[in-house]
């Protein structure tokens, strides 16, 4: 009995390190997980950009890749998903707009990311000087990342 018990302890540990993260996007599951999910996430990328701009984003991650999206003046994209078992999640987006791109990270294991996203919520905001991250714990945005010029 204690083998088989080693046995099933040896193959549910197999599949907890092969699994991968699993996305939520629009509401719509991408991926099934089959371990538990370590921790809930929603990333969000808000167009601030005030001079009326449209702000094109491509959001991925090394297993899901969000598509490119455009978004008009107050528009928001958000997707919801669990932090792998690993502490490995990162998710990335390429932004531009009409005089300025970027590429950053916008989720990481990181302490000091998840107090300021409250543990749950990333909050980003394109603005015309670059791109913020809302403070949860301050209950300001914080200059996260300045354009690069051109695209």
């Amino acid at each position: 009995m204690n083998c088989i018990k080693k046995f099933l302890l040896t193959i549910c540990f197999s599949l907890a390190l092969t699994c991968q993260d699993h996305v939520l996007a629009g509401g719509t599951t991408t991926r099934d997980i089959i371990v538990p999910k370590i921790s809930e996430w929603q990333v969000t990328v808000l167009n601030g950009l005030t001079t009326g701009e449209t702000l094109f984003i491509h959001c991925k991650s090394k297993e899901d890749d969000l598509g490119e999206i455009s978004l008009k003046f107050r528009d928001r994209f958000f997707w919801n998903f669990g932090e792998n078992m690993l502490h490995s999640t990162l998710f990335w987006c390429y932004m531009h707009k009409d005089d300025g791109h970027m590429n950053v990270n916008v989720f990481w294991d990181d302490v000091i990311l998840f107090h300021r996203c409250g543990w749950k919520n990333c909050i980003w905001t394109a603005k015309t000087d670059g791109l913020y991250l809302w403070n949860s714990a301050s209950g300001q945005d914080v200059l996260s990342e300045k354009w690069k010029v051109g695209w």
